[in-house]
């Protein structure tokens, strides 16, 4: 009778674990065919996003700051704070809409950059330039001729590109301290754009010749530590686009990958090779290199007689892509490091770069302008900023 008991005791436990494995593998089984029908069906997506993960938000219920927005002259989103300037102050707000600081800042037209806890301001046309450090304000500057761009990376160093000296166009490098390491003269093209690497070692320039038939576009990778000792051996490699190629942005990407965005194409540079990572074709809706590692697009997949149908493309610099699917008409496309939003009218959806929906804003009238960060977005209208964090 107790070796009965024993077999059916053995018995029942073998079956117990066989009940747990089976149950382990089909909600294994079950998560996986709702992960694939969540990628790859939009209807499905949408109903899981709205009901279940609650990622959709009507303006109603965004935080709102009731603000003349026409007396602005900026508006930014820096460490999830949503900024402004009106007046020559500069006023944080937190992502809850509570005002928190206020610095003084002389700057009739203000330009930024950020990256991670810096945020660089400078006066378009002046010669004023702020590094500002989470809130406070690092340092401040005034730099020789009439300021066109700046930049900033995580370290807190900062490339000025100012024009109205003696060359076309100057590129003035800061470190976090507000030390001008150095200045690159560029003789006669124009600057267009540029930045410094993440590790400090390299400044990429854009610039522009427009004295030829056509406009021709180069980039010069400038080692900070050669162009310090011996100028002649400041420039480590040199890219040269084609006679009517047009460089619209750059970016740095990994240590030494200057992202380049042409008018036709996207191409990654660094000191030792140039890589074209994509080619610009008419179902290229929009595309943009302002990510943490790589490139996105948006691309027309087909269309009908009263629909188009797009898809955001992620790709890094092996060009893996991450696909997220879009409906409606798309009007702008906005990235910065490791999040993007897609305005489609009244409508943002916040995707982060894994391809996955943050969230979802639905509005009742045109957006003016939104702003992005890691965790917060400002949108903005002509009567108010609507906060919304994802």
């Amino acid at each position: 009778m107790k070796q009965y008991s024993l077999e059916r005791f053995k018995e029942s436990k073998r079956l117990k674990r066989k009940f747990k494995i089976t149950l382990v593998v089909m909600i294994i089984a079950i998560l996986i065919t709702i992960i694939a029908l969540y990628m790859a069906n939009s209807d499905f997506r949408k109903l899981i996003d709205v009901h279940i993960l609650k990622k959709e938000i009507h303006e109603n219920d965004a935080i709102q700051l009731k603000l003349d927005v026409e007396e602005l002259s900026y508006v930014n989103v820096f460490n999830d704070n949503v900024i402004t300037i009106n007046g020559g102050v500069l006023t944080f707000y937190s992502n809850k809409g509570k005002e928190e600081e206020n610095l003084d800042v002389i700057l009739s037209s203000p330009i930024s950059d950020t990256d991670d806890k810096y945020l660089v301001l400078g006066d378009k046309s002046g010669n004023k330039l702020y590094l500002i450090n989470d809130k406070n304000i690092k340092w401040e500057k005034e730099v020789e001729g009439k300021i066109s761009k700046v930049s900033v990376n995580k370290n807190g160093y900062v490339s000025v590109i100012s024009v109205g000296n003696t060359s076309e166009s100057d590129i003035a490098v800061f470190n976090e301290k507000g030390d001008n390491i150095f200045t690159y003269h560029l003789a006669s093209t124009y600057a267009i754009d540029s930045d410094i690497s993440r590790d400090n070692k390299y400044l990429a320039i854009a610039e522009v010749d427009y004295s030829g038939v056509s406009a021709k576009s180069q980039v010069k990778i400038i080692s900070i530590d050669n162009v310090q000792k011996d100028k002649t051996k400041a420039i480590v490699h040199t890219y040269e686009g084609e006679a009517g190629d047009i460089i619209t942005d750059l970016n740095y990407q990994d240590k030494d990958s200057a992202v380049c965005l042409f008018d036709s194409y996207i191409i990654n540079i660094t000191p030792e090779k140039n890589e074209k990572l994509y080619d610009i074709s008419s179902n290229t809706l929009f595309a943009d290199v302002n990510l943490n590692k790589g490139y996105i697009k948006i691309e027309k997949e087909s269309e009908k007689i009263f629909k188009s149908d797009y898809r955001l493309k992620i790709s890094d610099l092996n060009n893996k892509e991450k696909l997220y699917a879009l409906e409606g008409n798309v009007k702008k496309l906005k990235a910065n490091n490791d999040m993007m939003a897609i305005i489609s009218g009244t409508t943002v959806e916040f995707v982060s770069d894994n391809g996955w929906l943050c969230k979802k804003y639905i509005g009742s009238k045109e957006i003016k302008d939104i702003y992005i960060s890691k965790n917060t977005a400002a949108i903005v209208y002509k009567d108010r900023i609507d906060i919304v964090t994802y």
